[in-house]
């Protein structure tokens, strides 16, 4: 849907004005006939989210939507996406809108952030149903000269979302299209935007010592990699990095520790966090944000053949330690290992992050709403908490402790990847497993997305599949430091 913001009313296209309580939002004055449209308006009673289409005498239409103000960015947000929604159930290709609310650009943006479906692959034989509505109409007139226009306002988001459909359309891709190596392909396109990639080839990753990330790919027809991408934000040189390591798993079938088959299919999502960070980083590139940003993403499929790694196996990772491989669908800890390793010894960064589908038990802790937080640098998992809460990400701080960290001892190598059977604290233990990699006072932050990568419905703001959850924090994290604004 392409949008427009002008003052000028036209009477041949449809007007949508939001209620509230038998009460006109916005700048009524806009409206033809308003007189007569406020009468209409006191003979009907519109149900709570329920839409009107009227006719006045004149011949134009005029749309009721009830709406509940609300100064909560997010809120508006999810109005904008059913705003979309009611748009497109309408058989208008062309509407007029008098935004209700007080940060217009809000809603618009939840309208963009909506306007996207996963449908490269439905055919002539099941189609999915027309969009209706081609271009919506904004009626606003600056009036303030120390904010800028509105217009100006919406454009900026557009690089964000553009790179968060981005992210969508990588989630749910099917995993015999988006193996390793389309995956790497697919990000060796950001250097158009300025971006440096680097792709290391299994051969390269042999020779470097790379052990965990390629035990867990080893039983794959479809050879592992790691992209390596630098956005050079900063004139100066010596400018820290702030680096993101993103869990690219393209498809998990648990390996010989073999999930069960009811919803292996959404395991096509465990490339998710790899998804996100590389969003993030498109975002950034795209808006030109003056930070040095980084992002190492391990590719790798989960497959079980003759030639998968084994529980029992003990891998060398890039650190030198070595790791017993008591389960092999614990897989996303050995990639992160050494991409986490790998990234600290290239960038030096002043703080990493990482995203991650790493565990199912997130989901018994936290169910669909939290994401886990884990990290080493209290004030980073705060800030991180309060961008997502603008963001309508929201994210819950699990722990990290010595006791954990005891139940990884392995009596045949460093450590082991899993805690004895029954020991609990899936998600802290997983986490615990990554801080292992963490070298002394680096400033690290790790997300666990497993349990809200994925939609089971449509939401406001999103159709049902993968939903990119984490970039919009993780952006919102960076402009924050970009623009020097207090988190």
């Amino acid at each position: 849907m392409n949008i427009h913001v002008s003052s000028d009313v036209k009477s041949e296209i449809p007007i949508l004005v939001g209620v509230y309580e038998g009460r006109i939002l916005g700048n009524a004055s806009l409206i033809p006939q308003l007189d007569v449209v406020m009468q209409r308006l006191s003979w009907i009673k519109l149900g709570k989210g329920k839409s009107i289409d009227i006719c006045v005498e004149s011949g134009n239409r005029v749309i009721f939507l009830d709406v509940n103000p609300s100064e909560s960015l997010y809120d508006i947000r999810c109005q904008g996406g059913g705003l979309w929604s009611i748009c497109q159930s309408l058989s208008y290709d062309r509407l007029q809108l008098i935004p209700w609310s007080s940060h217009p650009e809000e809603l618009l943006y939840g309208v963009k952030l909506r306007d996207w479906r996963f449908d490269c692959y439905r055919t002539k034989f099941n189609p999915l149903p027309d969009l209706f509505c081609k271009d919506l109409y904004v009626l606003y007139q600056d009036v303030e000269s120390n904010i800028l226009p509105l217009v100006q306002r919406v454009q900026r988001y557009y690089g964000r979302i553009d790179s968060l459909h981005w992210v969508r359309q990588k989630c749910n891709e099917p995993a015999n299209i988006l193996t390793p190596q389309k995956f790497a392909q697919d990000l060796s396109e950001f250097s158009e935007l300025g971006v440096q990639v680097e792709i290391i080839d299994k051969a390269s990753l042999e020779a470097k010592g790379f052990g965990a990330l390629l035990a867990v790919g080893q039983g794959s027809i479809n050879d592992s990699c790691l992209a390596v991408l630098r956005w050079h934000g900063e004139t100066d040189v010596n400018s820290p990095w702030v680096t993101f390591v993103g869990k690219g798993v393209t498809f998990d079938t648990g390996g010989v520790s073999l999930k069960p088959s009811s919803g292996m299919d959404t395991m096509k999502m465990d490339m998710a966090g790899a998804a996100v960070v590389a969003g993030v980083l498109r975002a950034a590139a795209i808006d030109k944000l003056p930070l040095n940003v980084s992002a190492v993403i391990p590719l790798v499929e989960n497959s079980i053949s003759g030639s998968a790694q084994r529980p029992g196996d003990i891998v060398r990772s890039l650190s030198g330690q070595t790791i017993e491989v008591l389960n092999t669908d614990a897989e996303g800890r050995l990639v992160l290992a050494d991409a986490l390793w790998y990234a600290q010894d290239q960038f030096c960064p002043e703080l990493i992050i990482d995203v991650a589908t790493l565990t199912g038990a997130v989901k018994i802790a936290l169910g669909s709403e939290y994401a886990g937080i884990f990290g080493t640098c209290e004030k980073l998992i705060e800030d991180i908490k309060v961008c997502g809460q603008k963001e309508g990400e929201k994210f819950w701080c699990l722990p990290l402790d010595p006791a954990f960290d005891r139940a990884l001892d392995s009596e045949c190598a460093d450590m082991k990847n899993i805690a004895s059977s029954g020991y609990g604290a899936g998600s802290s233990i997983g986490a615990q497993f990554l801080k292992r990699f963490i070298k002394s006072e680096q400033k690290w932050v790790h997300l666990d997305i497993a349990n809200v990568d994925h939609l089971t419905s449509d939401h406001a703001l999103c159709p049902k599949g993968g939903v990119g959850f984490g970039m919009q924090t993780l952006y919102s994290f960076l402009l924050k430091r970009a623009t020097g604004l207090s988190l």
